[in-house]
């Protein structure tokens, strides 16, 4: 029996998901049970699903059954493994020894929860590879790494999940699941070897959607609430880093669009703040 788990999660993946499984493929560390969940894919992702897992271990359920927490710990509740992995499934792998590398704090018991190195692929826009290289730059990860968290692709214990399940109500479930943990003293890691390419470069549109949620979340598992000042104020110190940044790669042609990004990230954070306290 394998110690370790790893979940994929799917809906039109494609080709990223191709490129995913063949990264898996490669890894040195192979002591390991694939499973996959999709929920809806029309673009083939389940056909080349099918080609490497059993069907015990391909689920699909509906669009609208597609709740990020529950699906989670529904898929986990059906493993027995000591370890779980959790992989996007459009997140390559960038070397064949990630999951090695990613395993080792908890094989070594030096961390609960180990997370990828994120890199965006090499199509993502100025402003969202910018946003990456902040977000994974330790100097800017606090708290143990337990501030800064995504599922993307991370490995944790399964006796944690076990006392601490995923939130199955609202989105940004990883921050809530991580929030949860650290008052519970999990020991956070970013593995900064073990990298991962990924990234989205969402419409404005999506980006509203996708932030709006992550507010309504913010709301009800930090408690915060919506300030309109506030969120004017960060959004003015945002634009003017971005600005400089980009002038000082000069970048001139992106600042009109790095301008827009940021007023729909704050405006829906503050709408969805404002959603979530109503309840």
């Amino acid at each position: 029996m394998s110690r370790v788990a790893v979940i994929m999660r799917s809906k039109n993946e494609m080709p990223y998901l191709s490129k995913a499984l063949e990264s898996l493929r490669r890894q040195t560390f192979q002591d390991f049970e694939l499973w996959a969940v999709d929920s809806g894919s029309t673009d083939g992702s389940v056909a080349v699903l099918r080609e490497q897992i059993d069907s015990e271990h391909l689920i699909q359920i509906p669009p609208e059954a597609y709740i990020p927490g529950k699906v989670l710990n529904e898929m986990i509740a059906r493993t027995t493994q000591e370890f779980i992995v959790l992989q996007n499934a459009d997140a390559v792998l960038r070397s064949d020894d990630a999951l090695e590398k990613l395993l080792h704090p908890l094989l070594e018991d030096e961390a609960d929860v180990s997370m990828c190195k994120q890199v965006p692929r090499p199509d993502a826009l100025f402003i969202v590879t910018y946003d990456y290289l902040r977000a994974y730059n330790p100097k800017n990860i606090k708290g143990g790494n337990a501030d800064f968290f995504s599922a993307v692709t991370c490995a944790f214990r399964r006796n944690l999940w076990e006392k601490i399940r995923f939130p199955e109500n609202g989105y940004a479930e990883d921050v809530a699941w991580a929030k949860a943990c650290r008052n519970r003293r999990a020991r956070f890691t970013l593995v900064a070897e073990s990298g991962v390419e990924h990234s989205h470069n969402y419409t404005l549109r999506s980006l509203y959607h996708k932030r709006f949620r992550h507010g309504v979340t913010f709301a009800k598992i930090y408690g915060r609430r919506a300030n309109l000042f506030f969120q004017m104020l960060e959004l003015g110190k945002e634009w003017t880093r971005d600005f400089l940044y980009a002038v000082r790669k000069g970048r001139f042609d992106t600042i009109p669009y790095n301008l827009a990004y940021r007023a729909v990230i704050h405006t829906a954070l503050y709408r969805g703040l404002k959603a979530g306290a109503r309840g």
